[in-house]
């Protein structure tokens, strides 16, 4: 087989050795590229109709029009296996459709649907995204044209969208501000929360002014081309944003909180919660590195989450998270429950005098004073022996405890978490409370979840009808 390179997206070429093709007349550049098109192959008729449309039906000059077109495009490339007719069709073969930038395309978004690690899904996009050079045969206005543009153009929007939201999970921003960008470019009507998105983005890894440029290309192109106007939501966040508002941006394509926005958040929550000045800090010193790494606790709690594919996965990965993070001996949910505590969940070493408590699976209020504190004030509570969050007897070794609140939707604590460790490690730091805080919101989040898919599930149950 000759060394054949075939290029649709952006400019055109097709070269042998290294050598452009010699067509000899355009009805054979024409048909080699209408079936790089159709690689499944296409019938005489259905090439002459998109082809050369003025011609009526199965004419003997039709006929000859597509005979001496095909003959010219296979002597284009000198090998009668160019071009194979099966069943009636004709279609370029496997070897010429495997060396072009649109099998490229589609063979490595194929490989990212069916691959098992989201590494080698990002590396399969990248390809995809690498092999699109431009628009499919820019210059032909042909029906048949502008349908396959059409189709590759969205397989290239697709990765783009797919690839910047990988980057946007692993917090590698710049990454994916880059492929959303791109994306948009290319069409700008896949949905303007994409634009909410970028914008958002840009204006916490940038500046507000590269958002607000952004927004007002997009505003222009909707007012040149399609004589419209953008909705309320983004116009309302270009405000926000022209006024220097902090704005919370989510991971691009869905609603979950950007996880490098809240590393930086906690880490800010820190320093100021530990009594942390700006001004009057000494560069020399490693306070300020110390703080930041430890505030990063946030952002793995939210990475360590992202494999949860159930509710109860999101409650034990919580748990691990919690406990490895700031080393707890033992970590409890307990459920409100009519006037006891219901034991929900369990990690970590349980102490001997609770026991009896998980056995007959709740405890009553008087037995963890400090949780009974968090529901009467519905606000944190910290403490250390005698105080204990659970019930202790006289031989317990002393322990440094705490209990957060987990809020229904109505704001009532409908849950507590209990954490306990040694007393040697010190008291409870800011960052430490912070990040129980955002672990007790994340279950509480989860509960009102599980208890509306379990509400769901009982309406279902009501609608069937009995056989």
């Amino acid at each position: 087989m000759l060394d054949l390179k075939v290029v649709a997206f952006g400019q055109p070429r097709v070269l042998i050795d290294g050598h452009d093709v010699v067509w000899h007349a355009s009805s054979a550049r024409d048909l080699f590229f209408f079936l790089l098109s159709s690689p499944e192959g296409r019938s005489q008729g259905d090439i002459v109709t998109a082809l050369w449309p003025e011609e009526e039906g199965q004419s003997a000059a039709s006929s000859n029009r597509f005979r001496v077109a095909l003959h010219r495009m296979r002597a284009a490339f000198t090998e009668q296996g160019a071009v194979v007719k099966e069943y009636d069709r004709y279609r370029l073969s496997h070897e010429v459709l495997e060396t072009s930038d649109v099998y490229a395309l589609h063979a490595a978004l194929q490989d990212a649907d069916t691959a098992a690690t989201p590494e080698a899904r990002r590396l399969a996009l990248q390809r995809a995204v690498d092999s699109y050079g431009g628009e499919y045969l820019p210059d032909h206005r042909a029906d048949w044209a502008s349908a396959a543009r059409a189709e590759h153009k969205a397989s290239y929007v697709r990765a783009g969208l797919e690839l910047s939201m990988l980057h946007c999970e692993a917090a590698e921003c710049d990454l994916a501000i880059r492929h959303l960008a791109q994306a948009l470019r290319a069409d700008p009507l896949i949905g303007e929360n994409y634009h909410q998105d970028l914008m958002a983005c840009l204006a916490s890894v940038e500046s507000k002014y590269a958002a607000v440029e952004h927004y007002r290309r997009f505003i222009k192109y909707l007012r040149d081309d399609l004589s419209d106007t953008p909705m309320p939501e983004t116009m309302l966040l270009a405000g926000r944003l022209k006024a220097g508002e902090l704005v919370c941006p989510h991971q691009i394509g869905a609603h979950a909180p950007c996880t490098k926005h809240l590393a930086q958040r906690a880490a800010l929550i820190t320093l100021e919660t530990d009594g942390f000045n700006p001004d009057g800090f000494n560069s020399d010193t490693g306070e300020v590195h110390a703080e930041l790494e430890r505030a990063q606790l946030l952002l793995r709690l939210s990475q360590l989450l992202q494999p949860a594919e159930t509710l109860e996965e999101v409650e034990r990965l919580t748990l691990e998270a919690l406990g490895t993070a700031l080393g707890l001996n033992s970590l409890f949910i307990f459920l409100v429950d009519a006037g006891v505590l219901r034991v929900g969940r369990v990690w970590g070493e349980v102490p001997p005098e609770l026991q009896p408590h998980l056995e007959r699976g709740h405890v009553s209020f008087e037995a963890v004073p400090l949780s009974r504190l968090v529901i009467e004030t519905r606000e944190a509570r910290y403490g250390c022996s005698p105080a204990p969050a659970v019930g202790t007897g006289p031989g317990t070794a002393p322990t440094d405890t705490g209990a957060v609140p987990i809020a229904g939707e109505n704001g009532a604590v409908i849950a507590v978490l209990t954490v306990s460790r040694g007393a040697r490690q010190g008291a409870w730091t800011g960052y430490e409370r912070q990040l129980l805080a955002q672990a007790g919101r994340t279950l509480g989040f989860t509960f009102h979840k599980d208890a509306l898919h379990r509400d769901a599930l009982h309406r279902e149950r009501l609608l069937v009808t009995p056989a």
